[in-house]
């Protein structure tokens, strides 16, 4: 493979890095600090950002910061199985057998909140990907299932992150009373030209690249043209350029390469 060839220690550009060696871009700091926030204030909060735009990412680094000692994560993945698959879900995830029929199961989920938080001062942070994708009643199940003290008190903090539609559905008037009880909104923006040359550059030096450069200046500017700084693009046409590099015996990776590399990645 090309990293014996590049002398690359590790996979370039992987997914599974561990959150100490993820690219710090401005936005993700910003995030960061938002985050922080939302958790201490046991808020509801929004997260949005197009595909491949590094929400994930983000959270895991934010999450890996947690202290588990105080915060107890729970992370749900697939919203289409409706409220009572994702109720179900979230009591398996707090360690929970789940109960038959679905306000057996929010009023076990409530419990196990309380009991996190009064028995050993953990508080739930529920993290919901694809939010997007839930039905337009379940926001209101949502709100309900965190709203403790006549809506005064949070048993946790809630997070949905979801594509930029999510923030389209919540301006719909039936989600009123939803929105207002969001504490934080954010939208993570793709990388601009420097932030995805720094990405580009993070990821090489982590992996052990030598060369300097390895990518071309009308390399990099085109990897940059294509993707729209979006890091999962940038991952996939840097990962085929560099097969397309080892073919070819291209110890530097010009524009041609990146052209080469698009090209194969758009084949049907």
């Amino acid at each position: 493979m090309f990293q014996e060839f590049y002398g690359f220690s590790q996979a370039p550009f992987a997914t599974d890095l561990p959150p100490q060696q993820l690219f710090a871009a401005n936005g993700q700091q910003e995030l960061a600090a938002r985050l922080d926030y939302l958790v201490r204030q046991r808020g509801i909060g929004l997260l949005t950002g197009e595909i491949g735009a590094g929400k994930s990412t983000a959270l895991r680094s934010f999450v890996a910061g947690l202290d588990a000692n105080r915060y107890l994560v729970c992370y749900l993945s697939n919203p289409l199985l409706g409220m009572t698959g994702l109720y179900r879900d979230l009591l398996l995830t707090l360690g929970q057998e789940p109960p038959f029929g679905r306000p057996k199961l929010v009023a076990a989920i409530r419990a196990a909140f309380d009991d996190l938080g009064q028995s050993k001062q953990r508080s739930p942070v529920v993290i919901l990907d694809e939010a997007h994708l839930l039905p337009h009643a379940a926001f209101e199940q949502l709100r309900l299932l965190f709203s403790v003290q006549m809506d005064s008190r949070s048993l946790g903090t809630l997070i949905l992150v979801g594509h930029p539609e999510l923030r389209r559905i919540l301006q719909l008037s039936i989600h009123e009373a939803f929105r207002q009880r969001v504490t934080v909104h954010y939208h993570l923006a793709a990388l601009d030209l420097q932030a995805t040359i720094g990405y580009i550059r993070h990821h090489l030096h982590i992996a052990g690249c030598q060369a300097d450069p390895l990518f071309t200046d009308d390399a990099l500017a085109h990897i940059f043209d294509y993707t729209k700084g979006v890091p999962r693009q940038i991952n996939r046409v840097c990962t085929t350029a560099l097969m397309a590099g080892l073919i070819e015996r291209k110890s530097v990776l010009e524009e041609s390469m990146i052209r080469k590399a698009i090209a194969e990645l758009e084949q049907p």
